[in-house]
């Protein structure tokens, strides 16, 4: 169910450690302009009600959509339904897709989420409800039209983005700038000016608003204004008195002001702002992934979809074990100690895909090209991915979670962890059969892709979400049965 095969064989040594390349954090998804917004809903809505319209006509022939009747109500509440939805999952606040084929998964994945609330209400009010075939006729439809209009618009936004880059000035101290400009892992072709100055403050003190109030006397903010920054990062806390007039400023030059103190880095916890009497405290707070509730919520949706998952796959995994018998014999299964949540050491299921014994020899092994010791039965299901499915019986055992960072072996973290600082920090959530790493990054990694694992695991940890869980899932499940990449 992976988009990425577990190991092949190349031996990790200790001395690896010396060529991984550190973490990158990964650029947070950009938040969608007002104009971008109102955009989008307009094109969602048109494709919606086309889509419905359509369903309507191949059902009804003889109907007539445009007419107020029960078909029409239907199909204003679907379509309200499935707006509200994309709406609660964030499609009208920013994009988490890397490319047009990704917004086509994450739309197909809000318009799933969009048919259970709306079988609910046809079902506690059956007199709107005219036709579940219309419903889950319009659904396919609107997977395509909406689908390919979201596509066609990250496109655009993609071009609009290269046209128009960003213009990023990092002010402060001479010492921090540079950390602070390494640390927002800029996108290509972003532009950006470093200011140092050895003391911020000292260019509030003689601040006369009624002789100055385009601020120009401050030779930072002047300089970043004329440079036409639309960003602008300070590694120093300014005055509070003089902040109020700065954002003013600011904001009419289109420029939104940032603070990098450099303590305050990227982990595994979120902050919030938040005032007691007139002291202003900044308030760390467990990751969304993190919580009781959503722990809980993951868990009942992990034991649903894994139960499913194992009454869909039966006839796969049935076949899987007559001919790993018949070309191989026992044992079908292969069990291999894994690192999971808190760094709890657990068995992972695989069936056999090598030999008998095949690390004998040659002890822990990491993935790379193709590997002799591999059947040729093993090769099908490794290909295929369908040796992954009895992991599924770990989800149900609690060991695994559908969606998580993917589970290491432990000699290879005790390797990991000694270089990645944040390495520990992807065991603070149930490892997964698939992952957000596992659909962004090439099927088979070398030990030097670790930090770059390592990043896009901090990120789905830090961005965590059941609609992400839910395009996670479905976007491994079309690459599961279409093969997309190699």
């Amino acid at each position: 169910m992976t988009a990425q095969s577990e190991p092949m064989a190349a031996v990790i040594d200790p001395s690896i450690a010396r060529t991984l390349a550190p973490a990158q954090p990964k650029r947070a998804p950009l938040p969608y302009s007002p104009g971008w917004v109102v955009a989008l809903l307009i094109s969602d809505v048109t494709m919606f009600l086309g889509s419905a319209a359509l369903a309507e006509h191949l059902v009804f022939p003889h109907g007539r959509f445009f007419v107020w009747s029960p078909v029409l109500v239907s199909s204003l509440i679907d379509i309200v339904i499935w707006i509200a939805i994309f709406q609660r999952v964030g499609l009208y606040r920013r994009s988490f897709a890397l490319s047009v084929k990704d917004e086509f998964y994450f739309t197909v994945a809000g318009l799933c989420l969009g048919v259970a609330p709306q079988m609910i209400v046809f079902t506690i009010a059956p007199q709107i409800s005219t036709s579940r075939l219309v419903l889950l006729l319009s659904l396919a439809l609107s997977v395509v039209t909406v689908g390919c209009a979201r596509t066609v618009a990250h496109a655009l936004r993609d071009i609009a983005g290269r046209s128009r880059p960003r213009r990023i000035c990092v002010v402060g101290h001479p010492d921090r700038i540079a950390v602070a400009s390494k640390s927002l892992n800029l996108v290509e072709g972003t532009e950006i000016l470093t200011l140092p100055v050895d003391d911020v403050d000292s260019g509030f003190e003689s601040i006369n608003l009624t002789h100055d109030p385009e601020l120009d006397q401050i030779a930072w903010f002047h300089r970043a204004k004329t440079w036409g920054c639309d960003t602008l990062v300070i590694t120093e806390m300014l005055p509070p008195e003089s902040l109020p007039h700065l954002l003013e400023v600011a904001g009419r030059y289109h420029m939104s002001v940032a603070f990098a103190p450099p303590r305050f880095r990227a982990q595994a916890y979120s902050l919030t702002l938040r005032t007691d009497g007139h002291q202003a405290l900044i308030v760390p707070s467990p990751l969304a992934a993190c919580t009781p509730s959503a722990r809980l919520f993951k868990r009942v949706f992990d034991v649903l979809a894994a139960s499913s998952a194992l009454v869909l796959a039966s006839p796969f995994m049935a076949l899987a074990t007559l001919a790993i018998y018949f070309e191989d014999g026992r044992p079908i299964f292969y069990r291999q100690a894994r690192v999971g949540r808190n760094g709890k050491i657990f068995e992972l299921l695989k069936f056999r895909s090598m030999i008998v014994d095949a690390e004998r020899t040659t002890g822990p092994v990491w993935s790379a090209g193709r590997d002799p010791r591999t059947t040729r039965v093993g090769a099908v299901l490794r290909r295929t991915s369908i040796d992954e499915l009895p992991q599924l019986f770990n989800v149900l055992r609690g060991d695994m979670s559908i969606v998580g960072p993917r589970p290491e072996r432990p000699e290879f973290v005790d390797v990991f962890r000694s270089v990645l600082p944040r390495y520990d920090e992807r065991h603070l959530v149930r490892p997964g059969i698939t992952g957000w790493s596992q659909v962004t990054m090439k099927r088979v990694l070398e030990t030097s892709d670790v930090g770059e694992k390592l990043s896009n695991d901090l990120f789905y940890l830090e961005h965590w979400s059941f609609f992400l869980d839910i395009s996670v899932v479905v976007k491994t499940a079309a690459e599961f049965l279409f093969h997309f990449r190699s």
